[in-house]
């Protein structure tokens, strides 16, 4: 797991141009929100856009150096070597999913502080509601990024047209920018009950709720424990995945699906 985490951070920190890349996207989307609800008037919800951009960078590496990295070592011939190494292939993935996190953690860093030097958006939070609930967002997430791993690696290159797919839609319904459920959601309540299933939308609601509005922990339980329950079932879909994935490449020789 140590070893698999120090590679994360390498592949992120030692490539000037890729930290480029990363930090950008979620910079100039949170500062282009931003700036469209300071314009209309909507203050309140200048600090909606910082903390999805600060989301939104995780979200990302979750899609793109998660779910799809057991693909991408496949075409370089090294998930092979991960089957036949005595390695946990979970202690892998969790390994990747720490690297991924603390890489990640200097661009949400960057986002804030951006955010809030330009527009001071105002804050009354709950910290120990808000740390929790983080906590339990990047848990859920990541989970979910083990369990597409193994659906990513089963199908191949149309992992990446899967990650097209599910980047802005995924964005939009989860309410990165704006609440997508509850009382202030523009969606219809049946949309709101599917979104419910992403865990950045459980996530992104009760960091505003306990970040902006100052509620507690009885404010977010739900939240709370929805989060901790989807965590527990995609680490355990990612775990039988992967339990199946080993035993089909013993029985036929391949772990790939053929797509007709």
């Amino acid at each position: 797991m140590r070893a698999r985490a120090l590679v994360r951070l390498w592949s992120i920190f030692g490539e000037p141009m890729w930290i480029i890349v990363s930090m950008g996207f979620p910079v100039l989307s949170s500062l282009a929100l931003s700036l469209l609800y300071y314009s209309i008037g909507a203050t309140n919800y200048v600090g909606f856009a910082v903390l999805g951009g600060v989301m939104v960078a995780f979200w990302g590496n979750v899609l793109w150096s998660m779910a799809s990295q057991f693909n991408w070592d496949k075409q370089e011939g090294l998930f092979e070597i991960y089957l036949t190494s005595p390695a946990s292939i979970t202690a892998i993935l969790i390994g990747m999913s720490v690297g991924g996190i603390v890489g990640t953690v200097p661009t949400a860093v960057i986002v804030s502080i951006i955010g809030w030097v330009l527009f001071h958006p105002v804050v009354a939070a709950s910290w120990g509601a808000v740390a929790l609930t983080f906590a339990l967002t990047l848990a859920s997430l990541y989970a979910l990024g083990m369990a597409l791993s193994s659906l990513y690696l089963v199908y191949g290159r149309e992992a990446e047209s899967m990650n097209e797919v599910l980047q802005e839609p995924v964005s939009m319904l989860s309410g990165i920018y704006f609440p997508s459920i509850g009382s202030f959601s523009p969606f219809p309540f049946a949309v709101q009950i599917a979104a419910s299933l992403i865990p950045l939308t459980l996530g992104m609601d009760a960091l505003r709720k306990s970040l902006f509005y100052g509620e507690g922990f009885g404010a977010v339980s739900f939240d709370l424990f929805a989060l901790a329950i989807l965590a527990v079932v995609f680490l355990a879909g990612s775990a039988y995945s992967l339990k199946a994935l080993e035993r089909k490449g013993r029985r036929d020789g391949t772990i790939s699906v053929r797509i007709r």
